[in-house]
């Protein structure tokens, strides 16, 4: 059963997340991308494979509905970085040894800003690379500005989702190609073989740390759900790196 988690990661917000296992076992983080939450089934799916390999696990909000979460819209990758770091050092003091991090989309990004970088090894599965949020970008369309919101409104995601001019404006601003070459945990980026951001894992790849590997999962999109297969293909990759690093 997976225990409900409120870690206070600033004097005004918390985090609100799922753990299951014990301080003994080795932990998983899982880090949603944009604008997702923990409880895709993506994230559950991945939640109870590693549990059956003997990790404990964590999945997380990095914004929520719940009292004293933060709110997408006063979101940046700083600040998500900033409360996995947090989150990283909660699990610590309560005496976990091996701590182990997997990033979904914008979810990589947020982990390679980390500034603590506390973890025993890290996997990005098809991390987002020089997104933008007012130009076209991998297809889709430019957001639109609501001045009353400060923020983008997204008109093709199919949800109504805005953007904080904040995070809109880092990451126009972000110097992509710094993030690897500043990351220092052993790393995987595992990227879809029909997603549109090869080239970019590519250019994350070169310019990344060893000890580091780059896999690409043919016939798999953004979110590694085309087939049973592909999606165990997907963790079995990151459990095999981990154990490296074990």
């Amino acid at each position: 059963m997976e225990k409900q988690l409120k870690i206070r990661v600033s004097k005004k917000h918390h985090v609100y997340g799922k753990l299951s296992g014990k301080s003994t076992q080795p932990l998983f983080i899982m880090v949603h991308g944009l604008p997702g939450n923990m409880d895709e089934s993506f994230y559950t799916d991945a939640a109870r494979w590693f549990r059956k390999h003997g990790l404990a696990t964590f999945r997380l909000n990095l914004y929520d509905w719940q009292k004293g979460a933060r709110q997408l819209v006063g979101s940046t990758l700083e600040t998500h970085a900033a409360d996995i770091d947090t989150i990283v050092k909660y699990f610590r003091k309560q005496g976990f040894k091996k701590v182990f991090i997997a990033g979904h989309s914008y979810g990589g990004p947020s982990i390679l800003l980390s500034k603590k970088q506390d973890f025993n090894a890290a996997a990005l599965w098809d991390p987002s690379y020089k997104n933008s949020f007012t130009k076209t970008k991998y297809g889709d369309p430019e957001g639109r500005y609501i001045k009353e919101l400060d923020g983008y409104f997204m008109p093709a995601w199919g949800v109504n989702v805005v953007i904080g001019k904040a995070m809109a404006d880092e990451a126009d601003t972000l110097d992509w190609d710094s993030l690897t070459p500043n990351f220092k945990v052993p790393l995987l980026i595992a990227t879809a073989g029909n997603g549109v951001l090869k080239k970019g894992h590519q250019a994350y790849f070169k310019k990344a740390n060893s000890p580091k590997k780059h896999l690409i999962i043919p016939g798999a999109t953004h979110y590694f759900s085309d087939t049973p297969k592909i999606q165990d293909s997907l963790f079995k990759a990151t459990y095999a790196w981990f154990k490296k690093f074990s």
